[in-house]
């Protein structure tokens, strides 16, 4: 990641409740806070934290503005981080207004805090979505005349798991080696709500209709996308059961050899049958890989890299470790449509399971 928030600095921070609804609810709306939270210094060290161990996970990645998103997010956040636009609490109440038009009633509702802060001496924008337990209520409190949440309400409930930190935005102004001219803000976002969904790393909601971002080219999401798309490829496209066996074990070899790069036009050309090679490049293009060339990474895909499972479509089903499978296991042709596999083994055990 190209941000070290060792040098974070929690300026100010505003809640607002998004509640669970149906879109075009009118009958629902969000409730704002007219002022930002009071922190003290307790409460800021402990959203830092939370910041700092969240965007500094493995589950975080690079982002930048779309372009052509229909989102008010990047034009708000990069005013915000110019030091101009409507001001600090517009801004929150704008963000949390199209989180809750974005959201549908299969979203779970919650919080959206935004964090105004600063990362060794410059600007940063902390957008974090919160969702609380059902049955859960949080009631606002007056300071100054003005209705806001109680942030130490939310600390509490993060400290007794009654919420979680979900999702988070953070936005910067990189600096360093920055192409002339005024430099793009950058974000990384974490998602850690999605579960397993091996071709997401952020929801797309999240990510696209709410932040209007998309993601930076990532090593690990890109070998992770290029290694399923290639696995689907492989097993829709190629029918004879020795050749997809092989093209298979070719993927695995590649993905685990010491090269650092995969060249995708490459890889085509050297182990798939020859007129499949210019539609695997499309498909991978397809799927979102950019550039004939990946910088890879296997952190998303290890454990997948060390098992092997040959799935037959009468129920039945090979699983082992790789080398295992690719020591003791056989698959062979027939004059039809079956492939016939070879387990060379002792026998250990045969019942029921």
């Amino acid at each position: 990641m190209t941000a070290n928030l060792g040098q974070l600095v929690i300026q100010k921070l505003i809640i607002h409740e998004v509640p669970k609804h149906l879109r075009g609810d009118a009958s629902i709306a969000p409730i704002f806070s007219e002022i930002e939270s009071p922190l003290d210094d307790d409460l800021r060290l402990f959203f830092r934290e939370k910041m700092i161990q969240t965007v500094g996970s493995s589950s975080a990645y690079e982002v930048v503005f779309a372009s052509g998103t229909t989102s008010p997010v990047p034009n708000l956040v990069a005013d915000h981080l110019a030091d101009s636009g409507v001001g600090f609490i517009e801004m929150s109440k704008t963000i949390a207004q199209h989180l809750h038009n974005c959201q549908s009633g299969v979203n779970p509702g919650g919080l959206v805090c935004i964090v105004d802060c600063q990362n060794d001496g410059r600007k940063a924008l902390g957008i974090l979505k919160l969702e609380k337990e059902s049955g859960v209520r949080l009631s606002q409190t007056t300071v100054g005349g003005k209705q806001t949440f109680d942030v130490r309400m939310v600390r509490d409930l993060i400290l007794t798991k009654k919420t979680k930190l979900f999702k988070i935005g953070y936005f910067f102004v990189p600096d360093g080696d920055e192409p002339p001219g005024e430099p793009e803000p950058r974000g990384i976002v974490s998602d850690q709500q999605l579960g397993y969904q091996p071709d997401k790393e952020v929801a797309t909601f999240y990510l696209s209709q709410f932040l209007g971002c998309t993601l930076l080219d990532d090593p690990r999401s890109a070998t992770k996308h290029f290694f399923n798309a290639a696995q689907d490829f492989i097993n829709e496209k190629i029918a004879d059961p020795v050749t997809r066996n092989k093209a298979i074990t070719h993927l695995l070899s590649e993905l685990t050899s010491k090269r650092t790069r995969i060249n995708v036009r490459q890889f085509a050309k050297d182990y798939l049958p020859t007129n499949l090679a210019s539609a695997f490049e499309s498909h991978i293009e397809q799927k979102g890989i950019r550039g004939t060339t990946i910088e890879k990474n296997n952190e998303l895909i290890a454990d997948q890299l060390e098992r092997v499972a040959i799935e037959f479509q009468n129920d039945l089903k090979i699983v082992g470790s790789r080398e295992s499978v690719k020591e003791n296991v056989r698959v062979h042709r027939t004059d039809g449509a079956e492939a016939r596999v070879e387990i060379i083994g002792k026998l250990k055990r045969i019942g029921t399971k």
